[in-house]
């Protein structure tokens, strides 16, 4: 019998086995839609950085045929966070972002305990927005947020490049990817949410509560999470109570 592996080191994430994460694909209805060598990427990538699919640290979207096929694994921005503090290394951070439209910046100031100098990183709005390929400009959540959404991309890369040696070769979020590479799934949206939002989805017990929170969601960050959240209801509701 295939057991799930755990790291016993306190600071070390627990590994999941094959079978649970080959579990999680099939639930997230995602496993048809991938090749053998597609699935095994998932799970070696998952296996070799302890990533839990489950607690949506990691996931993966794949479209179109043949040579524009297209495959990407994907984890979120706090993810590198929790990695880093992980480390004991972590001496505190801050992001600044300034400027307006195009001109938008933001910058990551990282303190390390064993470098005597901060680490700094810049990231521009022109360099990394989404464009939508249907309308020429932002999609929903960027054209919504465009100074958080930069300030994502930044702590993302910042962390990555910071944490080198712990966080080289993780996958990149969302937000990072080429714009041909991008696809807005449901869950990319959810992994756009603040943590008090994704905790509290995971948490309701009841049709009722997760419609209630979906709602509440939707009227705090805006209408731009409407349709991805009206998906997650109809993806979960199924497995609550009334």
């Amino acid at each position: 019998m295939e057991n799930q592996i755990v790291n016993t080191e306190s600071n070390m994430p627990a590994v999941l086995s094959e079978s649970k994460l080959q579990e999680f694909l099939k639930i997230a209805g995602v496993a048809q839609k991938l090749t053998e060598e597609e699935r095994k990427q998932f799970v070696e990538i998952a296996q070799a950085y302890g990533l839990n699919p489950f607690k949506r640290e990691i996931y993966c979207t794949s479209y179109g045929e043949g040579q524009s096929r297209t495959t990407s694994i994907i984890t979120g921005y706090e993810v590198y966070i929790k990695r880093a503090e992980r480390t004991g290394k972590l001496d505190g951070w801050n992001v600044e972002v300034s400027g307006s439209g195009n001109e938008t910046k933001a910058v990551i100031t990282i303190y390390r305990k064993d470098w005597k100098q901060p680490f700094k990183h810049e990231v521009f709005y022109s360099e990394c927005v989404q464009i939508s390929k249907k309308t020429g400009q932002p999609n929903a959540i960027w054209a919504k947020m465009p100074r958080f959404m930069v300030k994502k991309v930044a702590i993302a890369q910042g962390f990555r490049l910071c944490f080198s040696d712990e966080l080289g070769g993780m996958p990149y979020t969302s937000d990072e990817l080429p714009q041909e590479e991008k696809k807005e799934t449901v869950q990319d949206a959810i992994l756009e949410l603040p943590q008090d939002a994704k905790n509290a989805l995971e948490e309701a017990k009841t049709k009722a509560d997760l419609k209630q929170i979906c709602r509440d969601v939707v009227t705090a960050l805006g209408d731009a999470y409407k349709p991805a959240l009206n998906q997650y209801y109809r993806e979960h509701a199924g497995t609550l109570g009334d």
